[in-house]
């Protein structure tokens, strides 16, 4: 009986190891959905760039403030991966007197980029295109795009004026 015993012991063992597996952790270098870089341009001169005084952005129709207020001449924000479109609002010299809001929509095709089973799939942005809603008191002057695919952050994807 004890030697029985013994074999089950090892043939569930054996089993049970058979059912461990390697860890799922997605490497910390791994490249991930990438944000969208905008760069801030005098239009004065066009080929310098210039900061923004007190720049807030937030998300339309969001209550969370998802930059700012800071002066900056370029930043880094996230496009939605639900949708084919992401609304921002623009404000420059924000709390002040004189703040001006501007709202930006991004347009473009997300891509989905299956990249391993541990980090599941990153999304790419193609055909890009924005538009600055209204045409009174803007201080965003004009728009430019830079890169039609955004697939990394590591130069700017689109230029605004102002």
């Amino acid at each position: 009986m004890n030697y029985i015993q013994k074999w089950l012991f090892l043939g569930v063992f054996f089993f049970l190891l058979q059912g461990c597996q390697k860890d799922d952790i997605c490497p910390a270098g791994t490249a991930t959905t990438p944000l969208l870089v905008i760069e801030f341009y005098d239009s004065q001169n066009p080929g310098r760039l210039k900061a923004v005084q007190d720049l807030r952005v937030q998300a339309s129709g969001m209550e969370e403030i998802y930059f700012g207020p800071e002066t900056t001449n370029s930043i880094s924000i996230p496009l939605r991966t639900d949708q084919n479109f992401t609304e921002y609002t623009f404000t420059y010299n924000s709390g002040e007197e004189d703040e001006n809001e501007d709202v930006v929509t991004f347009r473009y095709s997300p891509n989905p980029e299956y990249i391993n089973r541990a980090c599941g799939f990153r999304i790419n942005y193609g055909n890009i295109d924005v538009s600055v809603q209204g045409e009174d008191d803007n201080w965003i002057l004009s728009t430019s795009i830079l890169q039609q695919n955004i697939e990394n952050e590591t130069e700017a994807h689109i230029s605004f004026t102002h």
